[in-house]
Parts: structure tokens; C-alpha cells; sequence
């Protein structure tokens, strides 16, 4: 599968996009500005108390850096853990200008990163050294027990990642419905192709039996008309009396059990089974009764089918009214199909 192929190549680019991120941010930094009226100018630089091993990689430490009217550069930060000084994996420095912290209290919340540290001890202290001077205090005895990082910081660098998973998701999402819409088309295309060729087939045989039956019927017609063509000229009774027998012996032969099988056989091929399921679904009908409705249903006239069944036409139309109520009382699946076509 296409889909298959391309997986190893979006695995890729997720690691890389994550390492990318990884390394870019080490120290994260956030600025917030707050306008406080008639606050005197002031310097808060602190530890925040937040401490973490972040899975044995490495450690975090944060920090708060509030200024208001007051110029100061961060020279560097540095910890003291179990009688050892680390400076951040990154270097860290921050430049605060006079004007910027002129009108409001500007906050830095600072999160850096030094080496990963596993034993500490209660006298760990901070340093930060800057242009007025030094900053100094302990750090948390309990790393592993810090307080809880807040949202942003916990989280903001997963969300490029996040980003990247989720595109790679709406993708193969978009390549699997794709997939699917076009399997599920070329599935139609040739459920269309076979039902074509299957009426295709249909059609054809239909034709070649519409074609035999036009052509038996003629054949009967043609051969009453050439004896009658032979012998109208003849004025004997003999004559006219063997004409009218022939005649006789085409209608002894539509009442045939071949020819009626051979009628009931062509009403159901062209008219998907009707007199098969009329038998199956009006069990009641009697065997005179199918036999009309054979006749009714080959479409000869209401005179053909009299002399077939000898019954005089003016009970005709009496025993088509009968047999067309009895199919609608009847219950039948179909009776309005069989009905209609009467």
C-alpha cells in the first residue's frame, strides 16, 4: 500500500520536528507587563521554588525577575548543589532597559536548565550576578517534590509536536477516505458493468425469442392464407369445410399442453417469473384459471382466448372481473402487479 510506504517518512519528520524543538528551548523566559499606578521604583529577584529532574535529563530551576524604573543586566545565574557550582546548560543573560520598566512592573518568569543533579542537600543555594549587585538565596531541599509547574511552561514545548501528529493524522485520514471512495467507485463501476451486461444478455434473448415467436406466428398465418389462397377459388363445400378445419386444428393446437408450456414459458422470461410466482403466492387458482390467465397474459384477444378455452365471449369479460377480484382478495405479495397486467 501506498499509505504503508510513506509512514517511515512522517516518523521522520515528527522525531525531527521534536528534537528540533528539544534543543531549541532550554531556557524559557516569560515577560508579562503590568501598569501599577504609583508604585515606587523596585528590583524582586527570587528563586520561584520550582525544581525538577525532568526524567533524569536534566534539572529546572525557576526564577522571577520583577524591575519597575530601574536598569539592570544579568552578567550570569549560577547553583550550588552538595558543595558544587553549575551554570545553565544554555548561557542565560537579560538586559533590562530603564525606559522599558518606566511605566509598569515588568515580570520575567525564568525557567532554567543546568545538569542533572540526584543528591541535594538543605544549604543549596542560588546566585545571580548583575550589574547592581548580587542576588542570592537556598534552594528547595525536595526537588522531586516541587511545586506544580504551571500550564504554559509544562506544556508549550509538546505543541509543535501535537501540531505536527495531529496534520500527520488529518492526512492519513484524507489518504485512507480516498482510498476507501475510490475502492467503493470502482466496486459501483463494475456492479454497473455486470448489470449492463447482464440486461445486455437479456435484451438479447428476449429478442431472439420475440423473434421466434414473430416468426411461428407468421408461419401459421402463412400457411392459412396460402390454402386458403389454393382453394378460394373452389365453390365445393369440401373445399371451404377443409379450410375451416385447418383453421380448426392451429386453434387444437394453441391448446396444446406444449404450446401452453411454451406460452407460459415466454410470459415468465418476460416478465421476471410472473405466472411461476401468481402459482407460488394464489395457491387457490385453479388449473382453468392459470390457463386463462396464461392466454390474458400473452396478450391474445378476448375471441382468441374463448375459442382456446371454449367459453362464449359474453362470459368472457364475467370470469376476467371473477379472477382479477379473487388475485386483490387473495393477499398476495404481487396481486397489484398481477392485477394490473390483466
Amino acid at each position: 500500500m501506498k499509505f504503508c510506504k510513506i509512514i517511515p517518512y512522517i516518523c521522520c519528520i515528527v522525531s525531527f520536528i521534536a528534537t528540533c524543538n528539544h534543543a531549541a528551548g532550554e531556557n524559557t523566559v516569560e515577560r508579562t507587563a503590568e501598569y501599577i499606578e504609583n508604585l515606587k521604583d523596585s528590583l524582586y529577584i527570587s528563586n520561584t521554588g520550582y525544581m525538577s529532574n525532568m526524567g533524569r535529563k536534566h534539572l529546572e530551576v525557576g526564577f522571577i525577575i520583577q524591575a519597575k524604573g530601574i536598569a539592570l543586566e544579568i552578567y550570569s545565574i549560577e547553583v550550588c548543589i552538595n558543595h558544587s557550582v553549575y551554570e545553565p546548560t544554555a548561557p542565560f543573560t537579560l538586559n533590562i532597559d530603564e525606559a522599558e520598566t518606566a511605566d509598569s512592573l515588568i515580570t520575567w518568569h525564568c525557567i532554567l536548565r543546568f545538569p542533572y543533579r540526584s543528591n541535594f542537600l538543605n544549604s543549596d543555594t542560588w546566585t545571580i550576578n548583575t550589574s547592581v549587585g548580587k542576588f542570592s538565596g537556598k534552594l528547595r531541599p525536595e526537588p522531586h517534590h516541587t511545586t506544580k509547574k504551571p500550564f504554559w511552561i509544562k506544556y508549550w514545548r509538546q505543541i509543535p509536536l501535537v501540531i505536527t501528529i495531529l496534520f500527520c493524522l488529518i492526512i492519513a485520514c484524507i489518504i485512507i477516505f480516498y482510498r476507501k471512495r475510490r475502492k467503493k467507485d470502482i466496486e459501483e463501476r463494475l456492479y454497473i458493468m455486470h448489470q449492463f451486461e447482464s440486461n445486455e444478455r437479456a435484451h438479447t434473448e428476449l429478442r431472439e425469442k420475440v423473434e421466434t415467436l414473430y416468426a411461428e406466428r407468421w408461419n401459421v398465418f402463412n400457411r392459412l392464407c396460402n390454402e386458403y389462397f389454393d382453394k378460394k377459388d373452389s365453390e365445393s363445400d369440401t373445399v371451404r369445410l377443409s379450410i375451416y378445419k385447418e383453421v380448426e386444428r392451429q386453434i387444437n393446437d394453441m391448446r396444446s399442453t406444449k404450446s401452453l408450456a411454451e406460452l407460459e414459458n415466454l410470459v415468465d422470461s418476460y416478465n421476471n417469473n410472473l405466472i411461476q410466482r401468481l402459482r407460488t403466492q394464489i395457491p387457490a387458482l385453479t388449473k382453468n384459471d392459470i390457463t386463462f390467465l396464461i392466454y390474458l397474459y400473452s396478450g391474445f384477444s378476448p375471441r382468441a382466448i374463448c375459442l382456446f378455452t371454449d367459453i362464449k365471449i359474453k362470459y368472457f369479460y364475467n370470469r376476467k372481473t371473477r379472477l382479477k377480484d379473487k388475485i386483490l382478495e387473495s393477499g398476495a405479495e404481487d396481486r397489484e402487479e398481477f392485477a394490473s397486467k390483466m
